[in-house]
C-alpha cells in the first residue's frame, strides 16, 4: 500500500531538492518528495496518510562509528552500569560496585562497566587489589569507560589462570609490578576483554534478546543505521539470522576486529540491506583517558593528570610500527576491505596515513575510502592530506560534551582544537560524527549540537574558530556517514528510490537556538517506512 507522509517539515539533505512537506512510501523505497497537494491520494485515494502534525523529518541517523554488539551486553542485564552518565557522584559508583559484590552468589562473576576517574574525581584509586579487598572469594572485574584498560582481582586473575608466565596477547598487555607478576589490569584488546570477564561475553542464544532490547535504544535515539567496529568472527551469523528473521529494525555494516593475516572467513560485500560486511578494524593506539595515543606533545601538569596516575610531561605509544601495521592492512586492503583505524594521537595519524599511501600505491584502486576513527588531535594538514589520499575521518565530538575541560588540563591549546570539524571540512573531508558507543550515548542530536558549539556540559566553549554549521553537522550524522558506510545510494538522505528510513522531531534543528539541538524530542523512527523503537 501507498503511505504519504504530509504536513511536515522534510529537510531531505539532497542538495538538488533540499525542503518538503510530503513523501511518498511504496514496498519500503522512497517513491516521491514534493508538497502534499502533488502527493495527496492521487489515483489511489486508499492510500495510508501519516499525519506527522508539523513535525520535521529527516532521514533516519547514522552512527558510522558504533559497536551494538558490544553494548548490548556492556549495558544489558549482566554487567553493572558505572558509568558516570549513569552515576553521577563517586559515592553512587562505590555503592553500586559492592552491593553487587555483596549479593553475588558464591563462585558469580561480577563485573562493572564505566570506570571514569576524570568525571568522578572523588573515585579512589582503581586497582586489582581494590577490587580484592571488595570481594575476596568472587571474582570482580572493572572495565574503564573508554574501554581501553580493565582490572580484576586476585580470584579474577587465578580463574583466567593469568600469571607471571602468560604472554601479552597481539597489542595488548597485562600490567605486571615490579617482581613480575600481574596486578589485575590491562590495557587494550584483547587484555580488556579478558579481564572484564565471562559476563562481558553474551552466549549466541542470548543474543536476539539482547540486540532487539539494543535496537530499541537505537530506535529511540532517531537511529536507523549503524557502523558495528569491531565484530567478533562468533557474532555474524547471530546478525545474520536476525535480519533475516524480519525482527532487525536497524540496518547494520559491520567491520571485523583485525587479525592475523588470512583470518577473515567472508568476502567483501557479504550480507544484504540489513546486514553487510564492509571492513575490518585496526588500533594504531589507545585512549586519552588512559594514556596510552602517541602524540608528538606532551600531558600537561594538572589535576587531570594525576588523577589518572601519570607524570607531567608524559606521552603515549602506537599499537604497532609502521611496519606491523602494514602487515595487517596488507593483509586485508588487497582483496577490497574497506580498513577504518583508530588513531588519536598525532603521531600515530602520521604514521596510518604512511601506510595508507604505501598500500594503496601498492595495490591501487579507486574510492577505497579507508578510515581514520576519532582523530583526537588531528591536524588541518593531516586532514588535508587524507584528503589527497582518498582518506575519510569519523570524529568522536562528544569528547568535547563531556571530557573538554579534561581535554584543556590535559592538552592545553591541543585540547582546544581536538576533533576539529571545521579543520576537517575545511580540508575537503567528508566526515561522520559518532559517539563510539557504550564510550557515551548514543545521541546524534547531542553530536550535533557539540559541533555547532564547541561547548560542554558545563558551559564552558573550547575552540570556537572550530565549530561548523548546523547544516553541515547534520550531514555528517546523515548523508556524509552513509557514504562513508558505502551506503549513500540506499539510505541518508530523502529521495526517490532510496529506503524510507525517516526520524521525526519535534523541532527543526536547522530553526532552534544551537545549545537546544541536542535536546530535542524523537517523536518517531520509521525503517523501510514502518515505525520502530519510539
Amino acid at each position: 500500500m501507498k503511505k504519504i507522509f504530509t504536513n511536515a517539515t522534510v529537510v531531505t539533505m539532497d542538495p538538488a531538492n533540499p525542503l518538503a512537506t510530503a513523501v511518498t512510501v511504496e514496498d519500503g523505497r522512497i517513491t516521491a518528495v514534493g508538497s502534499a497537494a502533488d502527493l495527496a491520494g492521487g489515483d489511489n485515494p486508499a492510500a495510508d496518510v501519516v499525519d506527522l502534525g508539523g513535525a520535521t523529518l529527516l532521514p533516519g541517523f547514522i552512527d558510522a562509528h558504533a559497536h551494538p554488539a558490544m553494548d548490548m551486553t556492556i549495558v544489558g542485564p549482566g554487567v553493572v552500569d558505572i558509568r558516570p552518565t549513569v552515576c553521577t557522584s563517586a559515592e553512587a559508583v562505590m555503592d553500586r560496585l559492592r552491593t553487587a559484590a555483596a549479593s553475588a552468589k558464591p563462585g558469580e562473576w561480577v563485573t562493572a562497566y564505566g570506570w571514569d576517574s576524570l568525571l568522578l574525581r572523588d573515585l579512589p584509586e582503581m586497582s586489582g587489589a581494590l577490587l580484592t579487598e571488595i570481594s575476596p572469594d568472587n571474582p570482580v572485574s572493572v572495565v574503564h569507560n573508554s574501554g581501553h584498560s580493565s582490572w580484576t582481582n586476585r580470584r579474577g586473575l587465578e580463574l583466567l589462570g593469568i600469571t607471571r608466565d602468560t604472554p601479552n596477547e597481539g597489542h595488548s598487555e597485562y600490567e605486571r609490578d615490579a617482581d613480575g607478576n600481574p596486578t589485575g589490569r590491562g590495557f587494550e584488546m584483547p587484555a580488556v576483554w579478558i579481564l572484564g570477564g565471562p559476563p562481558m561475553m553474551s552466549e549466541p542464544e542470548d543474543f536476539p534478546r539482547l540486540m532487539t532490547h539494543e535496537m530499541d535504544y537505537l530506535n529511540a535515539q532517531g537511529v536507523t543505521t549503524v557502523g558495528d567496529l569491531a565484530l567478533g568472527e562468533a557474532l555474524f551469523e547471530r546478525y545474520q539470522e536476525l535480519a533475516k528473521s524480519g525482527s532487525a529494525t536497524v540496518r547494520v555494516r559491520a567491520y571485523e576486529t583485525s587479525g592475523p593475516a588470512g583470518r577473515s572467513k567472508r568476502a567483501v560485500g557479504e550480507g544484504d540491506e540489513m546486514f553487510r560486511q564492509i571492513g575490518i578494524k585496526v588500533w594504531s593506539d589507545g585512549s586519552p583517558w588512559v594514556g596510552n595515543i602517541d602524540t608528538s606533545f606532551a600531558y600537561q601538569d594538572s589535576d587531570s593528570t594525576h588523577a589518572i596516575g601519570l607524570e607531567p610531561g608524559h606521552r603515549g605509544h602506537a599499537n604497532y610500527t609502521k611496519e606491523q601495521l602494514l602487515e595487517v592492512c596488507r593483509s586485508y586492503y588487497p582483496d577490497g576491505w574497506q580498513i577504518a583505524c583508530h588513531s588519536h594521537g598525532d603521531n600515530a595519524i602520521d604514521m596510518v596515513l604512511d601506510v595508507y599511501e604505501e598500500i594503496q600505491r601498492e595495490h591501487p584502486r579507486p574510492d577505497a575510502r579507508l578510515r581514520i576513527e576519532h582523530c583526537g588531535s588531528m591536524t588541518g594538514e593531516q586532514y588535508r592530506r587524507a584528503t589527497e589520499l582518498g582518506v575519510t575521518c569519523s570524529l568522536f565530538v562528544d569528547h568535547i560534551y563531556y571530557w573538554g575541560e579534561v581535554l584543556d588540563e590535559f592538552f592545553g591549546d591541543r585540547g582546544h582544537s581536538w576533533t576539529s570539524a571545521r579543520a576537517a571540512l575545511d580540508a575537503g573531508q567528508r566526515i561522520s560524527f559518532h559517539n563510539d558507543g557504550p564510550v557515551t550515548p548514543i545521541e546524534p542530536l547531542r553530536n550535533i549540537q557539540v559541533a555547532v558549539t564547541r561547548t560542554s556540559r558545563r558551559g564552558r566553549t573550547f575552540g570556537p574558530e572550530h565549530r561548523v554549521t548546523v547544516q553541515e553537522a547534520l550531514r555528517a550524522v546523515t548523508i556524509d556517514a552513509a557514504w562513508q558506510l558505502f551506503s549513500e545510494h540506499e539510505v541518508g538522505s530523502i529521495e526517490v528510490g532510496k529506503f524510507a528510513d525517516f526520524v521525526v522531531l519535534a523541532e527543526n534543528p536547522l530553526d532552534v537556538e544551537p545549545m537546544r539541538i541536542g535536546d530535542i524530542a524523537v517523536l518517531g523512527t520509521y525503517l523501510a517506512g514502518q515505525r520502530v523503537g519510539v
